[in-house]
């Protein structure tokens, strides 16, 4: 897991990438499919959770899966109305889709979120950075 760090990101714009959330879902589907693990359903709501987290991350110069107030993603479900029994959150800060999905799937405890069963549903959210990297959240659930 991350620790709380300062990387003094902003937004560089005010739009999801929402083209390298699809491209990330489709890599993460890949693997699941070769792993013989059913494809996740890209969820409109859990997108949005993940969204309003990385902004915050963003706009609050953090990276954490809990806010400085503590706030962890299975409140900010609960927050959200979402109903699971099943739920897990992977954050990356990498410069580009392949450098993040690398990151995420060299990790241990991200591939094990990623290829995890009991998912059915993910979310996932992408915001560049003024750095010029780029922010993705992924938001699973059952």
């Amino acid at each position: 897991m991350f620790s709380a760090i300062a990387f003094g990101i902003a937004l560089l714009s005010n739009v999801n990438r929402s083209s390298d959330a699809r491209a990330i879902w489709h890599e993460l589907n890949l693997r699941r499919v070769a792993s013989h693990l059913a494809p996740l359903r890209l969820e409109p709501r859990l997108c949005a959770v993940a969204e309003l987290h990385a902004r915050d991350m963003a706009a609050r110069n953090y990276f954490d899966h809990s806010s400085p107030e503590g706030i962890g993603p299975f409140e900010r479900l609960d927050r959200a109305g979402w109903r699971y029994r099943y739920a897990g959150e992977n954050l990356a800060l990498a410069v580009d889709v392949p450098g993040a999905e690398d990151e995420l799937y060299g990790s241990p405890e991200h591939r094990a979120n990623m290829l995890e069963p009991h998912y059915s549903r993910v979310g996932i959210a992408v915001i560049r950075t003024a750095a010029g990297d780029e922010l993705f959240v992924e938001l699973f659930s059952d």
